[in-house]
């Protein structure tokens, strides 16, 4: 019975999600099309789907979302075990997490695009540049989540494994990450999130090639139907990402739930 009201709460949400989604993609395309606000200014939806449909058939912009996109997944990749092994690591030592949780979290509310000119002045604006601000920028997301995972698993759970032989790698491997799982997906997922989110901010700021190059090139000529466009694509693929990410998040949530139970 639990398990039905929660499933028909998902489902609801959904819906109200989808409603809503539907709702302000109407009245932007009314908007538009009846110039409530200028079609200049919020050209209608139809239009900007149009014109990324043009953009997409092009292969310059193609090359500049692979570029995008190469970035992205190279600073993911990185960022993701260096943050969790970092998050481990200070979790297990009461010592070290005494000396470095203070700079830890100074370092998590210091807003990181500030130092974007000096990742420009020591990396240039090339690919290495943009990755680097980018698992900066995501480092600091994922270290806690890997903090909170260690924290999460009863510690008499790790001596036993110790106990027996079982190596550091073992331990990672076979305990923090199936039975922090849900934690550590949630951690995942806006440590990708923040790596788009970076990658595309150094675009913007000082690049030759990306999408977030072309964003602010459309921005500063006025062009806001490429401009919408390019914003639009971001958009679905950060959704499409996020939901997709949260739904096997919710998946092992209730598979960690099942085997408690069990």
């Amino acid at each position: 019975m639990t398990h039905q009201l929660s499933t028909q709460k998902i489902w609801l949400a959904r819906l109200w999600r989808a409603g809503f989604v539907l709702g302000l993609a109407l009245v932007w395309e009314t908007s538009g099309r009846l110039a409530w606000i200028d079609p200049e200014l919020l050209p209608p939806l139809s239009r900007i789907f149009k014109m990324l449909g043009r953009l997409l058939s092009d292969h310059r912009f193609r090359g500049d979302i692979v570029i995008t996109v190469l970035e992205c997944l190279t600073a993911f990749l990185i960022v993701v075990p260096l943050g969790l092994f970092s998050g481990f690591s200070l979790a297990e030592s009461p010592k070290l997490y005494k000396l470095f949780s203070p700079v830890l979290q100074l370092l998590m509310t210091v807003p990181k695009s500030i130092f974007l000119p000096v990742f420009i002045l020591l990396f240039g604006i090339d690919f290495s540049e943009k990755v680097i601000f980018a698992i900066v920028l995501s480092y600091f997301i994922i270290v806690p989540t890997g903090i909170a995972a260690v924290q999460s698993i009863p510690s008499g759970l790790v001596a036993m494994a110790r106990s027996f032989g079982a190596t550091q790698s073992q331990i990672y491997l076979r305990i923090y990450l199936p039975c922090a799982m849900p934690l550590i997906l949630s951690g995942v997922r806006l440590g990708l999130i923040f790596s788009m989110h970076g990658i595309i901010f150094a675009e913007m700021y000082a690049s030759s090639e990306g999408i977030g190059r072309n964003i602010l090139n459309w921005g500063e000529s006025f062009d806001m139907e490429r401009l919408f466009a390019a914003v639009m694509l971001v958009l679905i693929v950060t959704v499409l990402i996020n939901e997709t990410l949260q739904a096997i998040e919710t998946y092992a949530r209730r598979r960690t739930l099942s085997g408690a139970m069990h």
